[in-house]
């Protein structure tokens, strides 16, 4: 019996989930009897970024956060200038 190549391998895996996965939505759906409402769904969960981030950098992390922004007149900001400024670029 020849080896299967790794192609192969993660070929027959794609096919098993796939086929293991038929009518899952459907059958989750059916299940579920009990209606949600906008009021009772809860929060929605995944990366958030800091509200303050600019406060916890440096001027040199600032300075270049501000490049990659193209942020006008950086380089005579001070460091709470520049916090203002990126801040506004990222609106």
């Amino acid at each position: 019996m020849a080896k299967e190549s790794l192609g192969e391998k993660l070929e027959k895996q794609v096919q098993n989930l796939k086929g293991g996965l038929k009518g899952v939505a459907d059958k989750l759906t059916a299940e579920d009897t009990d209606p949600r409402t906008v009021g009772m769904a809860g929060p929605i969960s995944g990366a958030r970024p800091p509200v303050h981030r600019e406060r916890e950098q440096t001027k040199e992390q600032l300075y270049a956060e501000a490049r990659r922004l193209d942020v006008k007149g950086r380089s005579t900001m001070t460091k709470s200038e520049l916090e203002q400024a990126i801040r506004a670029a990222r609106r």
